[in-house]
């Protein structure tokens, strides 16, 4: 059932599901959106099938970025920190993208197809609940389009391939405090266990005069201010596990390990991400940033 939920610090409310899909070899170079499925029902844009068994994604193209984590109190999986001990910068940390012939079995979040906020509904053991909605700080002067949070969702003219709608959203510099964005939740404003994947994939593109480093970040419960676990009192919370990427004119795939993210500095600190519990994701752009961007394929990724 679906169902609408008031948040603090970024709200909304959803339903969903886990959906896998495959990435054809046209979508190596980003224009294509046919899905070939292994063990699940997943075609032209829609999703069915459950948490395991995804099909394989080869594609890609365009530059991303990443982060480092950390494990919290409470939390019993985390992902590992950045970098690959002693050895130097882990490639994998430093090359975001999602190279051609790369190969990643994905479980679709949403595809934007049907037009709507709501991320796809499934029928695995773990079925995702969880909407799109619009944040920004309270900054006079800032301006976030579009006027009203469904008209996000947006036909693609020309279409990438099979995909005909996705995400778009635009701000003015005005935004002072910490910026604007959008986001997702992926558990009905309760926490998701995601420790079996390794990250998330999207496409995504900046229109032109956009900024180009748009912050990708994993908001789970160590560092939520709703969590229990930093301390909201002393302004510790909300320096959430992230990773930037620079977006370019036309669609790049790109992918964000979680072993890659890290914080600010401005909160409290953790060793790794909490990845068993996952609240959400924000795609979003920094102070003064001006922006306007289009994100379509979210998907988790093995």
């Amino acid at each position: 059932m679906r169902r609408k939920t008031g948040l603090f610090f970024v709200g909304c409310a959803g339903a969903c599901a886990i959906a896998m899909l495959g990435l054809g070899c046209a979508q190596i170079f980003g224009f294509d959106k046919s899905y070939d499925t292994v063990g699940g029902a997943a075609g032209g844009g829609g999703a069915g099938g459950g948490d395991g068994g995804g099909a394989t994604a080869s594609s890609g193209s365009g530059g991303a970025t990443a982060s480092s984590g950390s494990g919290g109190a409470t939390a019993s999986s985390g992902a590992g920190g950045g970098g690959a001990g002693g050895g130097g910068p882990d490639p994998e940390c430093e090359v975001l993208e999602v190279m051609p012939g790369e190969s990643l079995e994905l479980s679709i979040i949403d595809d934007m197809e049907d037009e709507d906020l709501w991320i796809l509904d499934g029928d695995g053991p773990a079925p995702r609940e969880g909407t799109w909605f619009m944040d920004h700080d309270e900054s006079v002067g800032g301006i976030h389009e579009p006027a009203n949070e469904p008209d996000l969702m947006t036909p693609l003219d020309p279409p990438r391939g099979d995909s005909l709608v996705a995400l778009h959203t635009s701000a003015n510099n005005g935004f002072r405090v910490w910026g604007a964005g959008v986001a997702v939740f992926v558990n009905d404003d309760d926490y998701y266990d995601a420790s079996a994947y390794r990250g998330i994939t999207f496409w995504a593109r900046a229109a032109e005069g956009s900024s180009r480093r748009l912050k990708v970040m994993f908001v789970e419960r160590q560092t939520r201010h709703t969590g229990g676990i930093c301390d909201n009192a002393n302004d510790q919370c909300n320096d959430h596990f992230h990773k930037r990427v620079v977006l370019a004119d036309d669609w790049k795939h790109f992918k964000v390990p979680a072993k890659c993210l890290e914080q600010e500095g401005f909160g409290q600190q953790f060793n790794a991400p909490a990845m068993d519990q996952l609240w959400g994701f924000y795609f979003s752009f920094d102070p003064r940033q001006a922006f306007d961007i289009w994100v379509d394929d979210v998907a988790f990724y093995r």
